[in-house]
């Protein structure tokens, strides 16, 4: 899983900076391996709420913030930043049900619009 000081957003040599958050199995990151990956934990965010999590994310340099969370997009608009959000829906919060949302995450990834909000299930 890649650190803090992960580089590059949209575009980057290394993919998209990506942020897990909170809600978000670390263990997903393992399987982005064309990203730069953090979790919010790992950058000692675990009490950020959504909204300051967001602006932080963005602030570091964050091209997109990925969640599980499904109140989310009714809490926070990504509208007018750098920052996106996508959400993965499945039907649980595992791991094994996140792994078979990842090519379709990756195409999302690949055509990143600042301040897009995506939801996959």
């Amino acid at each position: 899983m890649g650190g803090a000081d992960c580089s590059g957003g949209v575009g980057s040599r290394r993919g998209v900076k990506i942020l897990l958050d909170n809600c978000v199995d670390w263990r997903l990151a393992r399987s982005l391996p064309d990203h730069e990956v953090a979790h919010a934990r790992e950058l000692g965010w675990q009490a950020l709420t959504n909204g300051r999590l967001l602006t932080a994310a963005e602030e570091d340099g964050f091209a997109v913030i990925v969640t599980v969370d499904k109140n989310f997009r009714f809490q926070q608009n990504p509208d007018g930043r750098s920052i996106s959000v996508v959400t993965l829906s499945p039907v649980l919060v595992k791991l094994e049900e996140l792994l078979p949302l990842i090519p379709q995450l990756n195409e999302v990834l690949a055509k990143l619009e600042a301040g897009s909000f995506t939801v996959i299930n």
